[in-house]
C-alpha cells in the first residue's frame, strides 16, 4: 500500500528542504543515529478534516488538503520540463529564489507557470477522484475479485496515529504541525487521503487483470522440510526412547507428505516462469525501445579536479600537467595493474577509498552518483566491458572510466557495485511499472472526457493561493521554528 509517500527528488529538495530538514523547536535537524528523546508530549487533539473544496470532478470534491498534496508531483514535473535544476553547489536560498522567478515568470501566452501548475494539480486531482470512485463501486459490489483489506487499512490508519505521536514528542509540537510539514496535510486529512487511496490502488488493479497484466497464478511457496528427531543414546530412559519411536514415525509421515508437496512445488514452479516470462515479454518492446533508460551501467571512475580548493579554475598548465598523469595512469592499467587499485589510489574523490569507484547508472531510477551527463552519456554508448580506461573532460573535471558491469532486461555480466538493484529483475520491474502507468493513466484520462467526471466549480483563487503558499511555504506559517 503505498500512501503518504512523497518521492523526494534533488529537483525539488530546495523546496522541500523545510519540510524534511526543521525541527519544530529550531532550525538544524536531530542525530538521525540516535533515537531521539522525548521533547513534549504529544498534543492529541488533531483538526477536522478539511472542508474547503478547491474543484468538483463530477460529484466528487477535491478538497485543499488533497489539492496541496499533489501540488508537488504538478511542480516538478513542470520544472522537469523546464530542465529545472538543483545546483547542489549553490546555498538552499540561491536554488529557492531560482525556482521561484521560474515559477512566477510567465510563458509565451502570458501565464505564469504558477497558474500552469495549479491547472496542472487540478488534473492530478480528478483523476486520483475518479480512480477513487470507480474503484470503490467495483470493490463493493456483490462478488468482487478485489475488496479491501480492512484490517490492513486499519493498520495504516493506526500507523499514521503513531507516527504523527512519534513527530510530535520528537519535535516538541502538535500533531497536526508535524504532520503537516511532513505531508502538506493534517491528520485527519492523511487518513481521510489514505482510504481514498485504497480504493484508487484497487481500480488500478481491477483495470490490469481486465486488461491481461496479470502473470497467471502467484509465485508457488517451497515447502518446509520436516525435522529428523534425533535419535536418543544407548542408555536413554525406555521413556525416551518411545517417544523418539513415536516422533519418528511422525516424521516420517510429514517427510512422505512433504516429499510429494516438493515435486508438486517443482510442477507449480516450472508452470510459475513460464507464465512469468510470457508476461514479461509483453514490456519487452518498450524496453527495447528506451533501452538506456532501463538498463544499467556500472562504471569504475578516477576523479581529477579541474578546480582548486577554493573552488576556482586551476591554470593551463596544471590541468595539462593532470592529464598526463592520466596518461601515465592508462599506462598502469595497460601494463596490466587493475583499474581498481590505480583508482584508489589516484582518484581525488574521497570515497574512492571505500567505493573504488564503481557507480551503478541507472536513468530511469536517477541512480547516477555524481557522475556529469557527459560521463553518464558516454557510459551508455558502451554497450560491453571496457578493455582499458578513457578519458572524460568536462568543465570542471577530468574523469578516467571504465564500463565494468551491463544490467539488460534479461542479464547482467560484468561487476555491478549494488546486485540488489541493479539487476535483471530490477529493469524488468522498472519498466513494467513504467510501461503499465502510463497506459493506466492514459485509460483514466479517457474517463476525464466523460461529463460525468468533468471538472466543475473550480476555485481558481483558491488553487492559485494554494500554489503560492506551497512554494512560500516556512515552519513559521503553522506555528513552527
Amino acid at each position: 500500500m503505498n500512501n503518504l509517500k512523497r518521492l523526494l527528488t534533488v529537483v525539488l529538495s530546495v523546496v522541500l528542504i523545510l519540510v524534511f530538514a526543521v525541527s519544530c523547536v529550531g532550525p538544524g535537524e536531530p542525530d538521525s543515529t540516535e533515537e531521539p528523546a522525548a521533547t513534549n508530549a504529544p498534543v492529541v487533539e488533531d483538526g477536522p478534516e478539511s472542508t474547503t473544496v478547491v474543484a468538483m470532478a463530477g460529484d466528487q470534491p477535491i478538497y485543499s488538503s488533497e489539492f496541496y498534496y499533489f501540488l508537488y508531483q504538478a511542480i516538478r514535473e513542470i520544472y522537469y520540463k523546464a530542465d529545472g535544476v538543483y545546483d547542489p553547489d549553490a546555498d538552499d536560498s540561491t536554488n529557492l529564489a531560482k525556482l521561484k522567478e521560474y515559477f512566477y515568470s510567465r510563458d509565451e501566452e502570458g501565464v505564469t507557470y504558477l497558474k500552469r501548475a495549479a491547472d496542472r494539480t487540478l488534473e492530478i486531482s480528478q483523476g486520483f477522484k475518479i480512480a477513487y470512485k470507480e474503484g470503490k463501486a467495483l470493490a463493493t459490489q456483490e462478488g468482487a475479485k478485489y475488496t479491501v483489506d480492512e484490517e490492513e487499512l486499519a493498520s495504516v490508519i493506526s500507523y499514521i496515529d503513531s507516527e504523527a505521536d512519534y513527530g510530535a514528542s520528537m519535535y516538541g509540537c502538535s500533531r497536526d504541525e508535524y504532520f503537516f510539514y511532513a505531508y502538506g496535510m493534517n491528520v485527519n486529512d492523511a487518513k481521510r487521503y489514505t482510504r481514498q487511496q485504497v480504493y484508487a490502488e484497487l481500480h488500478e488493479t481491477y483495470w490490469a487483470d481486465e486488461n491481461g497484466y496479470v502473470v497467471g497464478m502467484d509465485e508457488p511457496q517451497i515447502p518446509v522440510e520436516p525435522a529428523k528427531p534425533q535419535e536418543p543414546a544407548e542408555d536413554a530412559s525406555e521413556a525416551d526412547k518411545t517417544k523418539y519411536e513415536e516422533d519418528l514415525q511422525t516424521y516420517n509421515t510429514a517427510k512422505a507428505k512433504y516429499d510429494e508437496e516438493i515435486e508438486t512445488y517443482k510442477t507449480d514452479y516450472a508452470k510459475y516462469e513460464e507464465l512469468l516470462k510470457a508476461y514479461y515479454d509483453k514490456f519487452r518492446e518498450e524496453y527495447n525501445e528506451n533501452e538506456d533508460l532501463y538498463a544499467y551501467r556500472t562504471v569504475r571512475t578516477l576523479y581529477l579536479s579541474k578546480l582548486d580548493d577554493s573552488g576556482s579554475p586551476l591554470s593551463e598548465e596544471a590541468v595539462e600537467a593532470k592529464k598526463k598523469d592520466v596518461d601515465t595512469y592508462i599506462s598502469y592499467v595497460e601494463g596490466g595493474q587493475s583499474f581498481e587499485k590505480v583508482v584508489k589510489g589516484f582518484s581525488e574523490d574521497p570515497t574512492a577509498s571505500s567505493t573504488m569507484g564503481l557507480t551503478d547508472i541507472n536513468v530511469y531510477t536517477g541512480a547516477t552518483g555524481d557522475l556529469p551527463k557527459e560521463v553518464i552519456d558516454r557510459a551508455f554508448e558502451i554497450n560491453e566491458i571496457s578493455a582499458k580506461p578513457e578519458l572524460i573532460e568536462t568543465d570542471t573535471g577530468l574523469y578516467l572510466i571504465m564500463v565494468e558491469g551491463i544490467v539488460t532486461f534479461d542479464e547482467s555480466f560484468g561487476l555491478v557495485a549494488d546486485g540488489s538493484t541493479a539487476n535483471p529483475g530490477k529493469v524488468k520491474n522498472n519498466v513494467e511499472y513504467s510501461k503499465l502507468a502510463a497506459l493506466y493513466n492514459e485509460y483514466v484520462e479517457e474517463l476525464m472526457k466523460k461529463d460525468e467526471y468533468a471538472l466543475k466549480d473550480i476555485n481558481e483563487e483558491e488553487a492559485l493561493k494554494l500554489a503560492k503558499d506551497y512554494i512560500e511555504y516556512t515552519t513559521e506559517d503553522v506555528g513552527i521554528g
